[in-house]
């Protein structure tokens, strides 16, 4: 009988710190596996070699979940005294994205071939966002065969079994050499049940019958014990690893009370001697020996999970439960672990092989087995005595769809246990024994082929049938439909449990015009459990979930119940598992898509009051799908929306999240954020002042040309003219003043027109001056029509008017003319304002009292003038209070 061989990694072309290539000569839950250095030479090799020449069978490999190779290359050596290796064949491995990189893919390849060594060539790795240095990992690697010793007694071993036992096949192995045993099992329970199977099998052999079971029913609880020591060593190891030694310490206490306990269990149904624990217990009074007419499990009350299903320890220690398109099952009790695709051999390759092997002999084929699964291809030895007629491979067997699942041919579904057949009793009565078991089986082609009956069966019900039966039909589909949707991890079994729903929903129920009740039985007994399948971690599923409820909504005859969006509403709690509460936010976005506002129980008012309790979950995803949400409805109902959020105020702003939803609501509202008007604040406020200072510097320049013009004309007229004494007085009174105490335009002097004084006069307060509009220049009043037309970074816009000679925008030019409004001015012997646009005499006297005076002629349109004349009328005053004080003393 084959069985796990020994084995040692005598040579490896690289291995990471850490992850030595021997690791893979251990297999236990906590083994590390074997590891390349980061950013490899491709392909990497690994030697195995076995203890003595033996006949393989089987090769399993457990890849990393997400250090994955891409292609495994397996070559034998040490046949018949050769030293090279020969290419057996390679397999290709999933690059784990549907999972999310989660778990891990183990790949049974069954051979037949002899040899001492083993040599893996392993290709570059497949790649994703966590392998970061292009690694490849393998954390398991088993073999299976016969040594030359078993060989020699195994005719002898196979004939001592009964008849009837799955091991009169040489080819049998058992379920406690595969590596998913001793890779998801405690070490300590393992080698129990190791135990436990030897005696079973002496049992066999005596037909002790009810040994046998008893023991057969203590290995299968003792499996799901293991499972869960395991766990607890994980979760041990991790804990010490993040330095938690209080979580450490609970864990260890953990184990050891239910160690204790299922031992004690052991004792008392009197398997200690067949588990080999009799030094674990301490010497004391042995408890009463319990008598029983069958062996009962009493671990069922430890182990929650089912028996057919590995727990999942952590993101990585799981095996991949891929679905059924992408793998193939296993066979029942022969093959206990997933055996992902077939091992497979190119055409051209086997060619090759078999063109260096010129006098091959056929080698002995092995029986058949009366259960053969699609896995179970055997890739034949490549020794120099067996030659095979080669058959080239069709294009179809070449490139292989995936294999549906099938059951064993002249088998059904497996018998209903008392406890199913008292739970279904309603739908037996309805469907008869063999649907419903269908729907119970563990095998899902019998599931999908019991639903895709029960669905033709609903279809052919007549149209005259009675209500009662009606509802009857209806309450039994509910029922089988609602069990599939619950436990069903099978993503085409769970999509045709959701066809069966939709078509109860739009056909069954409204062609059979069942009630209201009947209606909301159905949504009732279905949507909660399609709410919480969209917190699973299986990705197409939980699609599929949330696509069917949105689609379900718009139903016509389920929109008027609003059950739907009163499921879907209800307050999330903050420590709801993060998948399942990312589900119900994308339920309500999908709702309020689908259909809208405005329902009697989805409203702007319900929805907000989902969302504030949602805003505080802990997990930092969910708070962010809640703020999605919350700028959905803030487009259909911004008041609303306003009225649950607290204030905007700085003392909420503080909370990030809260200052991110108000961003975002500015700029829904096309206004721009505070942060972006604080900024637009200083932006502007550094403009401006730089503007400022550039005028200053402008207005200096200007007015040093301003005075160096009116020197030249007033110095040559000064000496020309003769002055009498007392003029001669004043003169050199009026030098004692600085003369930029004085506005040369304006004529008005002040002790505060210093340098800096004179300049603020210019620019602001001088009635003789205007700033251009333009180009911001300061300039004459009486020169600014030919400052537009000739000076001016904005001249080509204006135009000269040949009636008033005034510069007129040249957009608005031709009108102006034409109008004939303005008045004639004669340029030689008038000016034109440009201000109040009046014809004004000739010379700086006329200029300056047409913008300073008070007069009939006084420009109304200068802003300045009543500026300087209060100014010049004060004073006037303090100079006469000064003279009036003066004649006094």
């Amino acid at each position: 009988m084959p069985r796990k061989l020994r084995y040692a990694i005598v040579g490896a072309t690289g291995e990471a710190e850490g992850y030595p290539a021997k690791s893979l000569e251990e297999h236990s839950p906590t083994v590390a596996g074997w590891q390349t250095p980061r950013f490899c030479m491709y392909p990497q090799e690994i030697i195995v070699q076995l203890r003595e020449p033996c006949k393989i069978k089987k090769l399993q490999i457990l890849a990393h979940q997400y250090l994955i190779p891409s292609k495994v290359e397996f070559y034998i050596g040490g046949s018949g005294g050769a030293q090279s290796f020969k290419r057996l064949g390679y397999i290709y491995l999933s690059s784990n994205e549907k999972t999310g990189y989660k778990s891990r893919e183990l790949k049974s390849v069954h051979v037949d071939t002899e040899g001492t060594m083993l040599k893996l060539v392993l290709h570059k790795n497949h790649l994703n966002k966590l392998n970061l240095y292009n690694q490849i990992s393998i954390m398991g690697l088993n073999i299976i065969g016969d040594s030359r010793s078993d060989l020699n007694s195994k005719h002898d071993a196979v004939s001592g079994l009964g008849n009837d036992s799955p091991r009169k096949n040489p080819d049998y192995v058992s379920p406690m050499d595969d590596l998913a045993f001793d890779l998801y099992q405690d070490p300590e329970v393992a080698q129990i049940i190791r135990r436990l199977d030897a005696r079973k099998s002496e049992c066999v052999r005596q037909e002790n019958f009810d040994a046998a079971k008893k023991l057969k029913q203590a290995m299968a609880d003792l499996r799901k014990v293991g499972e869960k020591l395991a766990k607890y060593e994980l979760e041990k190891r991790r804990a010490v690893e993040e330095e938690n030694y209080d979580i450490a310490k609970m864990k260890k206490t953990q184990m050891e009370e239910y160690r204790l306990k299922v031992y004690q269990q052991l004792r008392n149904y009197g398997l200690v001697d067949e588990a080999g624990i009799h030094n674990y217990f301490e010497m004391e009074k042995p408890a009463p020996e319990q008598q029983k007419n069958a062996y009962q499990s009493t671990f069922d009350d430890e182990i929650n999970y089912p028996r057919n299903r590995r727990p999942n320890y952590n993101s990585g220690d799981n095996i991949q439960e891929e679905e059924v398109s992408d793998i193939v099952t296993p066979i029942p009790v022969r093959e206990p672990s997933p055996t992902p695709r077939e091992f497979e051999e190119p055409p051209q390759a086997q060619e090759e092989t078999f063109a260096e092997q010129p006098t091959p002999q056929p080698s002995p084929k092995p029986d058949p087995e009366p259960l053969k699964s699609h896995d179970d291809k055997v890739i034949p030895a490549l020794s120099k005595t067996s030659p095979r007629p080669e058959i080239p491979p069709t294009p179809e067997e070449q490139v292989k769809p995936p294999v549906r699942q099938e059951a064993p041919a002249g088998d059904g579904p497996e018998p209903m246990s008392e406890k199913a057949i008292r739970e279904a009793s309603s739908a037996i009565e309805v469907f008869g024994l063999d649907l419903v078991s269908g729907a119970y089986s563990k095998t899902y082609s019998y599931r999908e082929d019991a639903l895709i009956s029960l669905q033709k069966q609903l279809k052919a019900i007549p149209a005259d049938a009675s209500k009662d039966d009606l509802k009857s039909y209806l309450r039994a589909a509910v029922f089988i439909v609602r069990r599939c949707l619950v436990r069903d991890n099978v993503f085409s079994v769970f999509n045709s449990a959701l066809n069966i729903l939709d078509y109860l929903l739009t056909q069954y129920i409204p062609q059979h015009h069942l009630s209201k009740a009947d209606l909301t039985y159905t949504i009732n007994q279905t949507l909660p459990k399609l709410i919480s399948k969209t917190g699973e971690s299986q990705v197409r599923a939980r699609q599929r979930a949330l696509e069917f409820i949105e689609k379900m909504s718009t139903y016509s005859n389920v929109k008027a119940t609003q059950l739907v969006p009163q499921a879907a509403l209800t307050p999330i709690p903050k420590d709801m598992a993060t998948r399942l509460a990312e589900g119900r936010v994308e339920i309500v976005s999908r709702l309020v898509k689908a259909i809208g506002l405005g329902g009697a129980a989805l409203t702007s008012k319900s929805a907000m009051g989902f969302c504030m309790p949602a805003l505080e979950h802990i997990a930092g995803s969910v708070r962010d799908a809640t703020a999605q949400l919350i700028y959905q409805i803030y487009r259909l109902d911004r008041d609303t929306v306003k009225a649950y959020l607290p204030p905007d105020e700085p003392s909420t702003r503080r909370n990030l999240l809260y200052r991110n939803i108000f961003d975002q609501l500015d700029r829904i509202d096309g206004k721009p954020t505070k942060a972006e008007l604080q900024v637009q604040r200083e932006r502007e406020a550094k403009e401006a002042e730089r503007k400022q200072q550039a005028e200053i510097h402008e207005l200096q320049a200007q007015v040093n040309i301003l005075r160096q013009n009116n020197a030249k004309i007033t110095q040559p007229a000064e000496k020309a003219q003769a002055k009498p004494q007392e003029q001669k007085a004043a003169d050199n009174a009026e030098q004692d003043d600085p003369l930029d105490r004085l506005c040369i335009f304006c004529g008005e002097r002040d002790e505060a027109f210093d340098e800096e004084g004179l300049d603020q006069h210019y620019w602001k307060n001088c009635p003789m001056l205007k700033r251009c509009e333009h180009c911001k220049q300061v300039v004459e009043i009486s020169t600014y029509n030919e400052h537009l037309l000739s000076e001016c970074d904005k001249k080509s816009d204006f135009g000269k008017c040949v009636r008033c000679n005034e510069a007129v925008p040249v957009s608005t030019l031709k009108k102006h003319v034409a109008d004939k409004k303005c008045e004639i001015n004669k340029a030689d012997k008038q000016a034109k304002c440009p201000m109040c646009h009046k014809n004004i005499p000739l010379g700086e006297e006329s200029w300056k009292s047409h913008l300073t005076g008070q007069g009939r002629d006084a420009c109304p349109e200068n802003p300045r003038r009543q500026q300087y004349i209060s100014r010049m009328k004060a004073k006037n005053a303090k100079n006469q209070k000064g003279k009036k004080a003066t004649g006094r003393r």
